[in-house]
């Protein structure tokens, strides 16, 4: 047992013996104690050169501006609802370059600032005077055809949560549950339905899948492009479907409101939102051109479109009401109509979404 020790020790030392002969001078004619050198030749704040062009990490960040222009269709029971609107979004956004291995990942999130444009609904035209849009995803690529440099251009995947919900604000369903939430005039025999509005509020969950490049032009110029294909999105949400149907049995006063163009009381109309869920595909592109007038700091212009369609099935409530009655027949109408309301779906209802516009940004380099 002592020999083993002794035997390690040994070994140990004659192992140790160079390595602290390399840390440290040989003793000085004078007698001073040894000069042990530096075990680092740079500091640690610049291990990795942040900032340097031969920074393997290489960050960008920034706000950009999104001038957008949509549409939307959605259809049900041969019910359609479309829409076009401009939007103002601001978006923030991030890229994380590895140029060691030519890898990025980019990351961005935006919502409107102001929205507007028309529906078209069964029951005519009206006004979008509001609402939102709001997005958020992020890409994963590979420059398998890079420089090193950040310029390549290789595959990227991706994926997109997109909100879109222009406020179409109209008067589309009626919110009665019976009889007694009906008013009516006795003398015309008109009926007033109460009602609310609901907005296209569509959300949309998307897998993008392309190819994403950038180029370097000089030390001044660059230019990025992504073209992505999108063969799934889940769609869901809410779509606004004005559909009612007339009856001028016994009423003949002044056209219904706000559907001005019929007379009569409304005998059928949708009783609560109509909700989608069904799925999509479509394709998204953007690219951008972009200079940089200082170190550090690049401005771009460039320009953006998203589309998507798909099928999804309708459900909602309907509600069917009678006229009121005359039960004397003096002329005055006394009994209150009927109201029967059930559920129903309407299956494979195509649908199609489109977002496109003109982009600057302003970013920031380290």
């Amino acid at each position: 047992m002592l020999r083993s020790t002794s035997s390690i020790l040994a070994l140990l030392a004659a192992m140790t013996a160079p390595a602290v002969a390399a840390d440290y001078n040989d003793w000085g004619d004078d007698g001073d104690a040894p000069e042990f050198r530096s075990s680092y030749s740079v500091e640690p704040s610049q291990w990795t050169e942040l900032g340097d062009e031969t920074d393997p990490i290489y960050i960008e960040t920034g706000v950009r501006y999104w001038y957008a222009r949509g549409a939307q269709s959605f259809t049900s029971s041969g019910g359609t609802v479309s829409s076009t609107d401009t939007a103002h979004i601001g978006e923030l956004h991030l890229r994380i370059e590895d140029r060691v291995t030519n890898t990025f990942a980019t990351a961005i999130g935006g919502y409107s600032m102001a929205v507007s444009g028309d529906v078209s609904t069964p029951s005519g035209v009206n006004p979008i005077v509001d609402g939102r849009v709001a997005y958020v995803g992020g890409d994963l690529g590979w420059n398998a055809w890079g420089d090193g440099n950040g310029s390549g251009i290789g595959p990227m995947v991706g994926y997109l949560y997109w909100k879109d919900e222009p406020d179409t604000g109209r008067f589309n369903y009626t919110t009665a549950e019976s009889a007694a939430d009906i008013t009516y005039d006795p003398t015309t025999g008109q009926t007033f339905l109460p009602g609310a509005s609901a907005a296209n509020s569509i959300d949309a969950h998307v897998l993008r899948l392309g190819i994403s490049g950038k180029a370097k032009l000089g030390d001044i110029f660059d230019v990025t492009a992504t073209i992505a294909g999108v063969p799934y999105a889940k769609v869901s949400g809410t779509a606004g479907v004005d559909d009612p149907a007339f009856s001028v049995a016994e009423y003949g006063g002044p056209a219904q409101a706000p559907y001005g163009f019929t007379n009569g009381n409304i005998s059928s109309m949708r009783s609560s939102p109509t909700s989608i869920d069904g799925w999509g595909y479509g394709a998204m592109a953007e690219a951008f051109v972009g200079i940089k007038p200082v170190e550090n700091l690049t401005v771009r212009l460039g320009g953006r479109a998203w589309y998507l369609q798909g099928t999804a099935d309708a459900t909602y409530d309907r509600a069917t009401i009678g006229n009121p009655g005359d039960a004397d027949a003096d002329g005055t109408y006394d009994t209150d109509p009927s109201f029967v309301e059930g559920s129903f779906i309407s299956t494979n209802n195509p649908f199609r979404m489109l977002r496109f516009g003109l982009l600057a940004e302003a970013t920031y380099a380290f």
